[in-house]
Formats: structure tokens, C-alpha cells, sequence
């Protein structure tokens, strides 16, 4: 339903310009509040060897199961996890679909593993 009141009974003079700022803002602060999680400071897990993560790539591959990667940065000094689901392999690559499509060095993988089903109701 539009309530459209006549020119003359407006409270200001309207200028006709479209108003997206609260858009841009909502979508600007979801957006880092996202960020902001992802970045959240996580604890080293062990390191695993390179057939055990090549097992539990192959496993959600395979059976579409979602996976928790904890990846080392380019210094080494921190790590952050991922979580997602690997829909595809390219020699030292690995492609995990969570909330945006990734592209993973294996060799950047330390620890890997398959999460938990979670209880839908």
C-alpha cells in the first residue's frame, strides 16, 4: 500500500533523491561484524602430517562434509580456522566453499578436521 500525501502537506521540501545510506550502513556493519568474527584470535591445534589432512580433504570431498581447517599465515606466527565444505582439488589446491569460495594451499593447511553434524530441528 502507498500512503502518497499530496506536496503542499509535506513537513520539508524533499528533493527527490533516493535515500541508500542506512543500506550501505547495514550492509558495511554485518559485513565487519563478520570480519571481526573470522579474525578472532583461535589456539594452535597440533600439526598434523600431510596424509592425515590429505584423508580428511578426501572425506568431505567426497561425502560433503563440512571441515574446520586451521591455516598458518604467511609468517607463521598466527593461525586462523576455516570452515567449509571442499568442493574440488587442483594439484596443491584445494577449493572450500563456506560463506564465499576460497582457494587453499594443502601446504598452507595445519590442522584439519570434520565437524560434527549439527542437530537441525
Amino acid at each position: 500500500m502507498i500512503h502518497d500525501v499530496p506536496r503542499d502537506q509535506w513537513l520539508y521540501n524533499d528533493r527527490g533523491m533516493k535515500k541508500w545510506m542506512g543500506y550501505f550502513l547495514s550492509d558495511h556493519t554485518q559485513d565487519m561484524a563478520n570480519k571481526q568474527q573470522e579474525e578472532v584470535p583461535t589456539h594452535r591445534l597440533p600439526e598434523q602430517d600431510s596424509k592425515t589432512i590429505d584423508q580428511i580433504l578426501q572425506t568431505s570431498w567426497k561425502n560433503s562434509r563440512q571441515i574446520s581447517l586451521q591455516i598458518n599465515d604467511d609468517s607463521y606466527l598466527n593461525v586462523y580456522n576455516i570452515n567449509g565444505i571442499i568442493i574440488g582439488a587442483n594439484d596443491d589446491l584445494v577449493y572450500l566453499q563456506s560463506n564465499k569460495l576460497m582457494t587453499i594451499k594443502v601446504s598452507d593447511i595445519r590442522h584439519a578436521e570434520i565437524k560434527e553434524r549439527s542437530n537441525l530441528i
